[in-house]
Protein backbone atom coordinates (compact mmCIF):
# COMPACT_ATOMS: atom_id res chain seq x y z
CA UNK A 1 0.00 0.00 0.00
CA UNK A 2 0.89 3.43 -1.04
CA UNK A 3 1.09 5.50 2.11
CA UNK A 4 1.93 9.37 3.20
CA UNK A 5 3.52 10.52 6.05
CA UNK A 6 2.74 13.38 8.66
CA UNK A 7 4.88 14.99 11.56
CA UNK A 8 3.23 17.27 13.96
CA UNK A 9 5.42 19.28 15.92
CA UNK A 10 3.01 20.53 18.88
CA UNK A 11 3.46 22.34 21.94
CA UNK A 12 1.95 18.98 23.95
CA UNK A 13 2.53 16.31 21.55
CA UNK A 14 4.90 14.98 19.07
CA UNK A 15 3.28 12.71 16.25
CA UNK A 16 3.98 10.82 13.56
CA UNK A 17 1.06 9.22 11.13
CA UNK A 18 0.46 7.49 7.99
CA UNK A 19 -2.43 7.88 5.86
CA UNK A 20 -3.44 5.84 2.55
CA UNK A 21 -4.33 8.19 -0.35
CA UNK A 22 -7.82 8.72 0.56
CA UNK A 23 -6.88 10.20 3.69
CA UNK A 24 -7.59 7.06 5.97
CA UNK A 25 -5.62 7.19 8.92
CA UNK A 26 -3.11 3.66 8.64
CA UNK A 27 -1.00 4.34 11.73
CA UNK A 28 -0.31 6.60 14.45
CA UNK A 29 2.18 7.22 17.42
CA UNK A 30 2.98 10.20 19.71
CA UNK A 31 4.71 10.69 22.80
CA UNK A 32 4.70 13.93 24.80
CA UNK A 33 6.62 17.20 24.04
CA UNK A 34 9.44 17.59 26.87
CA UNK A 35 8.76 21.15 27.41
CA UNK A 36 11.44 22.09 30.28
CA UNK A 37 10.42 25.41 32.05
CA UNK A 38 13.37 27.90 33.41
CA UNK A 39 10.29 29.38 35.41
CA UNK A 40 9.39 33.38 34.53
CA UNK A 41 7.51 32.06 31.95
CA UNK A 42 10.64 30.90 30.09
CA UNK A 43 10.35 28.07 28.67
CA UNK A 44 12.38 25.53 25.86
CA UNK A 45 12.92 22.40 24.32
CA UNK A 46 16.23 20.18 24.03
CA UNK A 47 16.73 19.73 20.15
CA UNK A 48 18.77 16.29 21.16
CA UNK A 49 15.59 15.08 22.81
CA UNK A 50 13.18 16.63 20.51
CA UNK A 51 14.83 14.80 17.55
CA UNK A 52 15.06 12.06 19.62
CA UNK A 53 11.50 11.38 19.76
CA UNK A 54 10.57 12.18 16.35
CA UNK A 55 13.44 9.34 15.69
CA UNK A 56 11.43 6.94 18.01
CA UNK A 57 8.23 7.74 16.41
CA UNK A 58 9.30 7.19 12.74
CA UNK A 59 10.86 3.86 14.65
CA UNK A 60 7.80 2.29 15.84
CA UNK A 61 5.63 3.77 12.62
CA UNK A 62 8.18 1.71 10.40
CA UNK A 63 7.66 -1.74 12.71
CA UNK A 64 3.80 -1.44 12.00
CA UNK A 65 4.25 -1.14 8.03
CA UNK A 66 3.58 -4.44 5.95
CA UNK A 67 6.50 -5.21 3.75
CA UNK A 68 3.74 -4.28 0.66
CA UNK A 69 3.68 -0.69 2.07
CA UNK A 70 5.66 2.08 0.68
CA UNK A 71 6.45 5.59 2.36
CA UNK A 72 6.21 8.12 -0.56
CA UNK A 73 6.82 11.20 1.33
CA UNK A 74 7.50 13.16 4.81
CA UNK A 75 6.28 16.41 5.26
CA UNK A 76 5.92 18.31 8.50
CA UNK A 77 3.05 20.18 10.50
CA UNK A 78 4.36 22.29 13.12
CA UNK A 79 3.85 24.86 15.99
CA UNK A 80 4.90 28.48 14.95
CA UNK A 81 7.50 30.81 15.90
CA UNK A 82 9.56 28.77 18.12
CA UNK A 83 13.39 28.20 17.10
CA UNK A 84 17.35 27.72 17.63
CA UNK A 85 20.90 28.78 16.20
CA UNK A 86 22.86 26.58 14.50
CA UNK A 87 27.02 26.88 14.62
CA UNK A 88 29.27 26.45 11.64
CA UNK A 89 29.30 22.59 11.93
CA UNK A 90 25.35 22.68 12.06
CA UNK A 91 25.34 21.96 15.61
CA UNK A 92 22.13 23.75 17.89
CA UNK A 93 24.00 26.48 20.09
CA UNK A 94 20.90 27.67 22.00
CA UNK A 95 18.01 25.09 23.65
CA UNK A 96 14.81 26.07 20.73
CA UNK A 97 13.07 28.72 22.51
CA UNK A 98 9.24 27.72 22.58
CA UNK A 99 7.01 30.26 21.11
CA UNK A 100 5.51 31.50 24.46
CA UNK A 101 9.16 32.30 25.72
CA UNK A 102 8.63 35.54 27.59
CA UNK A 103 12.10 36.65 26.81
CA UNK A 104 11.08 38.24 23.80
CA UNK A 105 9.04 41.15 25.37
CA UNK A 106 11.83 42.86 26.32
CA UNK A 107 13.15 43.27 22.56
CA UNK A 108 9.73 43.91 21.44
CA UNK A 109 9.55 46.96 23.30
CA UNK A 110 13.22 48.34 21.33
CA UNK A 111 11.89 46.82 18.40
CA UNK A 112 8.51 49.05 18.22
CA UNK A 113 10.73 52.08 19.06
CA UNK A 114 12.13 52.17 15.89
CA UNK A 115 9.49 51.21 13.72
CA UNK A 116 5.89 51.35 14.72
CA UNK A 117 3.85 48.38 14.72
CA UNK A 118 1.48 49.28 12.14
CA UNK A 119 4.43 49.65 9.37
CA UNK A 120 5.52 46.17 11.07
CA UNK A 121 1.66 45.03 10.19
CA UNK A 122 1.81 46.69 6.44
CA UNK A 123 4.78 44.31 5.77
CA UNK A 124 4.59 41.11 7.83
CA UNK A 125 1.09 41.04 8.59
CA UNK A 126 1.79 40.55 12.71
CA UNK A 127 0.39 42.37 15.18
CA UNK A 128 2.08 43.21 18.31
CA UNK A 129 3.04 40.60 20.19
CA UNK A 130 6.42 39.14 22.01
CA UNK A 131 6.65 35.52 20.57
CA UNK A 132 7.73 35.77 17.03
CA UNK A 133 11.11 34.29 16.49
CA UNK A 134 12.77 37.94 15.32
CA UNK A 135 12.09 39.01 18.91
CA UNK A 136 13.94 36.10 20.25
CA UNK A 137 16.70 36.11 17.91
CA UNK A 138 17.35 39.75 19.35
CA UNK A 139 17.48 38.55 23.00
CA UNK A 140 19.93 36.31 22.37
CA UNK A 141 22.04 38.65 20.14
CA UNK A 142 21.86 41.13 22.88
CA UNK A 143 21.79 38.90 25.99
CA UNK A 144 24.21 35.97 24.41
CA UNK A 145 26.57 37.80 22.06
CA UNK A 146 29.10 35.56 21.74
CA UNK A 147 26.28 32.33 21.32
CA UNK A 148 25.09 34.81 18.25
CA UNK A 149 28.56 35.67 16.84
CA UNK A 150 28.76 31.97 16.22
CA UNK A 151 25.56 31.38 14.70
CA UNK A 152 24.99 30.57 10.96
CA UNK A 153 21.85 29.43 10.83
CA UNK A 154 18.26 30.21 12.53
CA UNK A 155 15.86 27.21 11.91
CA UNK A 156 11.94 27.36 13.13
CA UNK A 157 11.13 23.99 15.02
CA UNK A 158 10.43 22.19 11.52
CA UNK A 159 13.12 23.72 9.48
CA UNK A 160 15.21 21.65 12.28
CA UNK A 161 13.17 18.60 11.70
CA UNK A 162 14.37 19.25 7.89
CA UNK A 163 17.35 19.19 8.15
CA UNK A 164 17.80 16.33 10.63
CA UNK A 165 15.93 14.71 7.74
CA UNK A 166 17.74 15.75 4.61
CA UNK A 167 20.71 18.18 5.72
CA UNK A 168 19.11 20.73 3.62
CA UNK A 169 17.71 23.97 5.12
CA UNK A 170 14.73 25.46 4.28
CA UNK A 171 10.68 26.15 5.57
CA UNK A 172 7.45 27.10 4.07
CA UNK A 173 5.72 30.47 3.87
CA UNK A 174 3.12 30.08 6.42
CA UNK A 175 5.95 29.42 8.59
CA UNK A 176 7.83 32.63 7.48
CA UNK A 177 4.89 34.73 8.23
CA UNK A 178 5.11 33.98 11.68
CA UNK A 179 8.93 35.42 12.27
CA UNK A 180 8.02 38.96 12.08
CA UNK A 181 10.23 38.93 9.06
CA UNK A 182 8.66 37.92 6.33
CA UNK A 183 6.96 40.19 3.48
CA UNK A 184 3.76 38.40 3.11
CA UNK A 185 3.14 40.19 -0.26
CA UNK A 186 6.08 39.43 -1.98
CA UNK A 187 6.66 35.74 -0.15
CA UNK A 188 10.34 36.97 0.45
CA UNK A 189 12.48 37.60 3.38
CA UNK A 190 11.97 41.44 4.59
CA UNK A 191 15.70 43.03 3.65
CA UNK A 192 13.48 46.19 4.96
CA UNK A 193 13.27 44.42 8.45
CA UNK A 194 16.83 42.41 8.17
CA UNK A 195 18.30 45.55 8.15
CA UNK A 196 16.63 47.60 11.22
CA UNK A 197 17.33 44.30 13.31
CA UNK A 198 21.02 44.14 12.12
CA UNK A 199 20.04 40.40 10.82
CA UNK A 200 22.15 38.77 7.79
CA UNK A 201 19.29 37.43 5.52
CA UNK A 202 21.98 34.00 5.20
CA UNK A 203 21.10 33.43 8.87
CA UNK A 204 17.14 32.45 7.72
CA UNK A 205 16.50 28.91 5.28
CA UNK A 206 15.30 29.44 1.98
CA UNK A 207 11.62 29.56 1.85
CA UNK A 208 9.08 27.42 -0.08
CA UNK A 209 5.44 26.84 -0.89
CA UNK A 210 4.11 24.52 1.03
CA UNK A 211 4.42 20.78 -0.49
CA UNK A 212 7.45 21.54 -2.46
CA UNK A 213 10.10 19.11 -2.16
CA UNK A 214 13.29 20.10 -0.89
CA UNK A 215 15.29 16.57 -0.61
CA UNK A 216 14.73 12.89 0.57
CA UNK A 217 15.24 11.43 4.15
CA UNK A 218 18.97 10.15 4.05
CA UNK A 219 20.53 6.72 4.62
CA UNK A 220 21.28 7.90 7.78
CA UNK A 221 18.02 8.14 8.89
CA UNK A 222 16.54 5.22 7.49
CA UNK A 223 19.33 3.18 9.21
CA UNK A 224 17.67 5.17 12.39
CA UNK A 225 14.58 4.47 11.92
CA UNK A 226 13.86 1.39 9.78
CA UNK A 227 11.97 3.49 7.05
CA UNK A 228 13.33 2.43 3.46
CA UNK A 229 13.12 3.56 -0.05
CA UNK A 230 13.70 6.90 -1.31
CA UNK A 231 11.61 8.71 0.49
CA UNK A 232 10.80 12.57 -0.95
CA UNK A 233 10.51 15.66 2.01
CA UNK A 234 8.28 18.26 1.04
CA UNK A 235 8.01 20.98 3.40
CA UNK A 236 4.74 21.45 5.22
CA UNK A 237 3.66 24.50 7.42
CA UNK A 238 2.29 25.69 10.31
CA UNK A 239 -0.31 23.08 11.86
CA UNK A 240 -3.57 25.17 11.68
CA UNK A 241 -2.88 26.03 8.71
CA UNK A 242 -1.86 22.77 7.27
CA UNK A 243 -5.26 21.17 9.45
CA UNK A 244 -7.33 24.00 6.87
CA UNK A 245 -6.04 22.04 4.01
CA UNK A 246 -7.21 18.95 5.28
CA UNK A 247 -10.24 20.27 6.50
CA UNK A 248 -11.09 21.45 2.89
CA UNK A 249 -11.44 25.26 4.20
CA UNK A 250 -9.25 26.42 1.12
CA UNK A 251 -12.16 28.54 -0.21
CA UNK A 252 -13.44 31.97 0.75
CA UNK A 253 -16.17 31.79 2.88
CA UNK A 254 -15.26 29.26 5.34
CA UNK A 255 -13.84 29.30 8.25
CA UNK A 256 -11.90 26.53 10.57
CA UNK A 257 -11.40 26.05 14.19
CA UNK A 258 -8.36 24.34 15.46
CA UNK A 259 -8.30 24.01 18.71
CA UNK A 260 -5.39 22.71 20.86
CA UNK A 261 -3.34 23.97 23.40
CA UNK A 262 -3.93 27.42 21.81
CA UNK A 263 -6.67 27.67 19.75
CA UNK A 264 -7.39 29.47 15.84
CA UNK A 265 -9.96 30.64 13.82
CA UNK A 266 -8.60 30.59 10.29
CA UNK A 267 -10.67 31.92 7.22
CA UNK A 268 -8.97 32.04 3.55
CA UNK A 269 -8.78 34.99 0.87
CA UNK A 270 -7.03 35.71 -2.40
CA UNK A 271 -6.71 39.51 -3.12
CA UNK A 272 -4.21 40.68 -0.45
CA UNK A 273 -5.05 44.55 0.09
CA UNK A 274 -2.44 47.22 1.35
CA UNK A 275 -2.26 45.61 5.11
CA UNK A 276 -3.73 48.47 7.62
CA UNK A 277 -4.43 47.33 11.35
CA UNK A 278 -7.63 49.24 11.24
CA UNK A 279 -8.92 47.51 7.98
CA UNK A 280 -7.92 44.07 9.54
CA UNK A 281 -8.95 44.77 13.02
CA UNK A 282 -5.94 43.38 15.64
CA UNK A 283 -6.21 39.39 13.56
CA UNK A 284 -3.05 38.51 12.02
CA UNK A 285 -3.05 37.65 8.02
CA UNK A 286 -0.48 35.67 6.74
CA UNK A 287 0.33 33.17 3.42
CA UNK A 288 -1.59 29.88 2.95
CA UNK A 289 -0.33 26.46 2.41
CA UNK A 290 -1.91 26.18 -0.67
CA UNK A 291 -0.74 28.84 -3.44
CA UNK A 292 -1.98 32.10 -3.90
CA UNK A 293 -3.83 31.90 -1.04
CA UNK A 294 -4.12 33.86 2.25
CA UNK A 295 -5.22 33.43 5.73
CA UNK A 296 -7.33 35.83 8.69
CA UNK A 297 -6.14 34.24 12.02
CA UNK A 298 -7.62 34.84 14.64
CA UNK A 299 -6.14 32.84 17.98
CA UNK A 300 -6.86 32.08 21.53
CA UNK A 301 -3.24 31.18 23.03
CA UNK A 302 -4.68 30.31 26.48
CA UNK A 303 -7.33 27.88 24.80
CA UNK A 304 -6.27 24.14 25.89
CA UNK A 305 -3.75 25.28 28.31
CA UNK A 306 -6.42 26.95 30.57
CA UNK A 307 -8.88 23.53 30.55
CA UNK A 308 -5.04 21.26 31.23
CA UNK A 309 -3.99 24.16 33.89
CA UNK A 310 -7.06 24.21 36.11
CA UNK A 311 -7.13 20.13 36.19
CA UNK A 312 -3.28 20.31 37.14
CA UNK A 313 -3.55 22.67 39.74
CA UNK A 314 -7.30 21.91 41.42
CA UNK A 315 -8.12 18.81 40.29
CA UNK A 316 -5.33 16.28 41.24
CA UNK A 317 -5.72 13.74 44.22
CA UNK A 318 -3.57 13.10 46.86
CA UNK A 319 -1.64 10.79 45.24
CA UNK A 320 -0.79 13.28 41.80
CA UNK A 321 -3.99 11.08 40.03
CA UNK A 322 -5.62 13.79 37.47
CA UNK A 323 -9.07 14.21 36.06
CA UNK A 324 -9.70 12.58 33.66
CA UNK A 325 -11.13 14.71 30.68
CA UNK A 326 -14.25 12.49 30.79
CA UNK A 327 -15.16 13.58 34.07
CA UNK A 328 -14.32 16.82 33.59
CA UNK A 329 -16.96 17.21 31.05
CA UNK A 330 -19.61 15.04 33.07
CA UNK A 331 -18.67 17.52 36.16
CA UNK A 332 -19.14 20.76 34.02
CA UNK A 333 -22.47 19.61 32.62
CA UNK A 334 -23.82 19.34 36.00
CA UNK A 335 -23.35 23.21 36.13
CA UNK A 336 -25.96 25.56 34.68
CA UNK A 337 -25.80 27.47 31.49
CA UNK A 338 -24.45 31.02 32.77
CA UNK A 339 -22.03 28.61 35.65
CA UNK A 340 -24.43 30.55 37.89
CA UNK A 341 -22.97 33.65 37.11
CA UNK A 342 -19.45 32.78 36.82
CA UNK A 343 -17.06 34.31 34.54
CA UNK A 344 -14.03 33.22 33.15
CA UNK A 345 -11.31 35.26 31.13
CA UNK A 346 -8.98 32.49 29.47
CA UNK A 347 -5.83 35.11 29.03
CA UNK A 348 -3.40 32.84 30.76
CA UNK A 349 -0.77 33.54 28.01
CA UNK A 350 -2.33 37.16 26.67
CA UNK A 351 -5.10 38.34 25.16
CA UNK A 352 -6.97 37.33 21.72
CA UNK A 353 -8.35 39.99 19.13
CA UNK A 354 -9.85 42.18 17.77
CA UNK A 355 -7.90 43.64 20.35
CA UNK A 356 -4.43 42.97 20.66
CA UNK A 357 -3.86 42.45 24.21
CA UNK A 358 -0.65 40.31 24.90
CA UNK A 359 -0.35 41.46 28.58
CA UNK A 360 -4.15 40.85 29.45
CA UNK A 361 -4.23 38.12 32.32
CA UNK A 362 -6.71 35.18 33.06
CA UNK A 363 -9.32 35.77 35.80
CA UNK A 364 -12.55 34.29 37.40
CA UNK A 365 -15.34 36.79 38.01
CA UNK A 366 -17.85 36.92 39.78
CA UNK A 367 -17.06 34.28 41.96
CA UNK A 368 -19.76 33.70 45.01
CA UNK A 369 -19.32 31.37 48.24
CA UNK A 370 -22.29 29.14 46.46
CA UNK A 371 -20.13 28.29 43.12
CA UNK A 372 -18.83 24.83 42.86
CA UNK A 373 -15.97 23.10 40.97
CA UNK A 374 -18.31 22.14 38.28
CA UNK A 375 -18.99 25.94 38.13
CA UNK A 376 -15.56 26.58 37.55
CA UNK A 377 -15.24 24.05 34.70
CA UNK A 378 -18.49 24.81 33.02
CA UNK A 379 -17.21 28.68 33.21
CA UNK A 380 -13.80 27.80 31.55
CA UNK A 381 -16.04 26.25 28.48
CA UNK A 382 -18.23 29.53 27.99
CA UNK A 383 -15.27 31.60 28.48
CA UNK A 384 -13.24 30.10 25.62
CA UNK A 385 -16.92 29.83 23.74
CA UNK A 386 -17.11 33.71 24.06
CA UNK A 387 -13.93 34.46 22.85
CA UNK A 388 -14.74 32.51 19.74
CA UNK A 389 -17.84 33.87 19.54
CA UNK A 390 -16.32 37.16 19.62
CA UNK A 391 -13.57 36.20 17.23
CA UNK A 392 -16.05 35.08 14.41
CA UNK A 393 -18.16 38.51 14.28
CA UNK A 394 -15.23 40.20 14.11
CA UNK A 395 -13.68 38.41 11.28
CA UNK A 396 -16.89 37.83 9.42
CA UNK A 397 -17.24 42.50 9.29
CA UNK A 398 -13.53 42.15 8.08
CA UNK A 399 -13.97 40.15 5.25
CA UNK A 400 -17.72 41.48 4.80
CA UNK A 401 -19.22 37.99 4.52
CA UNK A 402 -20.79 35.68 7.27
CA UNK A 403 -19.57 32.29 7.63
CA UNK A 404 -22.30 29.60 7.37
CA UNK A 405 -20.90 26.97 9.34
CA UNK A 406 -17.37 25.99 10.91
CA UNK A 407 -15.00 23.14 10.19
CA UNK A 408 -13.45 22.15 13.53
CA UNK A 409 -10.43 20.14 14.29
CA UNK A 410 -8.48 19.07 17.17
CA UNK A 411 -8.49 17.93 20.44
CA UNK A 412 -11.14 20.20 21.09
CA UNK A 413 -13.68 17.84 19.39
CA UNK A 414 -13.47 15.40 21.28
CA UNK A 415 -15.43 17.01 24.28
CA UNK A 416 -19.21 17.45 23.50
CA UNK A 417 -20.24 19.99 25.55
CA UNK A 418 -17.65 22.23 24.57
CA UNK A 419 -18.82 21.83 20.95
CA UNK A 420 -22.69 22.23 21.96
CA UNK A 421 -21.73 25.55 24.10
CA UNK A 422 -19.23 26.75 21.06
CA UNK A 423 -22.19 25.77 18.08
CA UNK A 424 -25.17 27.77 20.23
CA UNK A 425 -22.44 30.76 21.22
CA UNK A 426 -21.46 30.93 17.34
CA UNK A 427 -25.09 30.44 16.73
CA UNK A 428 -23.58 28.14 13.79
CA UNK A 429 -23.47 24.76 13.19
CA UNK A 430 -20.04 22.50 13.92
CA UNK A 431 -18.68 20.48 11.44
CA UNK A 432 -16.31 17.89 11.90
CA UNK A 433 -13.99 15.93 9.52
CA UNK A 434 -14.06 12.21 9.69
CA UNK A 435 -10.06 12.01 10.28
CA UNK A 436 -10.16 13.74 13.48
CA UNK A 437 -5.95 14.13 13.14
CA UNK A 438 -6.37 16.94 10.35
CA UNK A 439 -2.95 18.75 11.56
CA UNK A 440 -1.27 15.46 10.44
CA UNK A 441 -3.06 14.57 7.29
CA UNK A 442 -2.44 18.16 6.30
CA UNK A 443 0.69 17.51 6.40
CA UNK A 444 1.14 14.50 4.40
CA UNK A 445 -1.20 15.78 2.10
CA UNK A 446 1.07 18.37 0.99
CA UNK A 447 3.91 15.21 0.85
CA UNK A 448 2.11 13.63 -1.10
CA UNK A 449 1.38 17.21 -3.63
CA UNK A 450 5.36 17.17 -3.59
CA UNK A 451 5.58 13.84 -4.47
CA UNK A 452 2.64 14.04 -7.27
CA UNK A 453 0.33 11.85 -6.31
CA UNK A 454 -2.10 14.59 -6.21
CA UNK A 455 -2.18 17.11 -9.08
CA UNK A 456 -2.73 20.20 -6.82
CA UNK A 457 -3.60 20.75 -3.38
CA UNK A 458 -7.48 21.31 -4.18
CA UNK A 459 -7.54 18.09 -5.31
CA UNK A 460 -5.93 16.17 -2.32
CA UNK A 461 -8.31 18.41 -0.35
CA UNK A 462 -11.35 17.15 -2.43
CA UNK A 463 -10.22 13.42 -2.63
CA UNK A 464 -9.75 12.95 1.27
CA UNK A 465 -11.95 15.10 3.36
CA UNK A 466 -15.24 13.73 4.58
CA UNK A 467 -17.07 14.86 7.58
CA UNK A 468 -18.45 12.68 10.42
CA UNK A 469 -20.37 14.99 12.80
CA UNK A 470 -22.43 17.94 12.80
CA UNK A 471 -23.24 20.05 16.28
CA UNK A 472 -26.69 21.87 15.39
CA UNK A 473 -26.62 25.04 17.53
CA UNK A 474 -29.75 24.05 19.91
CA UNK A 475 -32.25 27.08 20.08
CA UNK A 476 -32.52 27.07 23.99
CA UNK A 477 -28.86 27.15 24.64
CA UNK A 478 -28.22 29.74 21.37
CA UNK A 479 -30.75 32.03 23.57
CA UNK A 480 -28.86 31.46 26.91
CA UNK A 481 -24.77 32.04 25.27
CA UNK A 482 -26.85 35.67 23.47
CA UNK A 483 -26.83 36.56 27.60
CA UNK A 484 -23.61 35.23 28.55
CA UNK A 485 -21.85 36.57 25.58
CA UNK A 486 -23.08 39.74 26.15
CA UNK A 487 -21.97 40.50 29.45
CA UNK A 488 -18.88 38.64 28.74
CA UNK A 489 -18.18 41.72 25.87
CA UNK A 490 -19.05 43.94 28.82
CA UNK A 491 -16.46 42.65 31.05
CA UNK A 492 -13.57 41.82 28.90
CA UNK A 493 -12.48 45.50 28.51
CA UNK A 494 -12.50 45.67 32.24
CA UNK A 495 -10.64 42.59 32.89
CA UNK A 496 -8.00 43.92 30.28
CA UNK A 497 -7.55 47.03 32.06
CA UNK A 498 -7.36 45.28 35.77
CA UNK A 499 -4.24 43.29 34.01
CA UNK A 500 -2.63 46.60 32.97
CA UNK A 501 -2.35 47.55 36.83
CA UNK A 502 -1.28 44.16 37.67
CA UNK A 503 2.56 44.01 36.81
CA UNK A 504 4.19 40.87 35.68
CA UNK A 505 5.94 37.88 37.91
Amino acid sequence: MDLLMGIDMGTTHIKVATFDLQGNLHTLEMSRTNTKSLGEGKAVYEPEEIWDSVVALLRRTAEQLAPCDRVLSISVASMGEAGLLLDAEHRPLTPIFSWFDVRGKEPMEEWYRQISPEECFAITGLNYNYIYSLFKLLWIKQNQPEVYGQAVKWLCMPDYIYFRLTGEFATDYSIASRTMLFDIRQREWSQTLLDLAGIDRNLLPPAYQGGTVIGEVSREVCELTGLTGKISVAVGGHDHICGTLAANVIEPGKVMNSSGTAETLNAVFTNLPPLSTDTFSGFNVGCHVVPGLYYLQGEIVSSGISVEWFLDKFCCADDGTRMSYGEMERRARLAPPGSQGLFFIPHLRGGSPPVPAPFSKGCFLGIRDYHTKDDFLRAIHEGLCCEVAGILKSMESVLGLEFQSIHAIGGGTKNELWMEIKSAAAAKPIEIPQVQESTLLGAALLGGVGAGVYSDHYEAARVTYRPSRVFQPEPELVEKCREITATYQRILPLAREISSAISEG
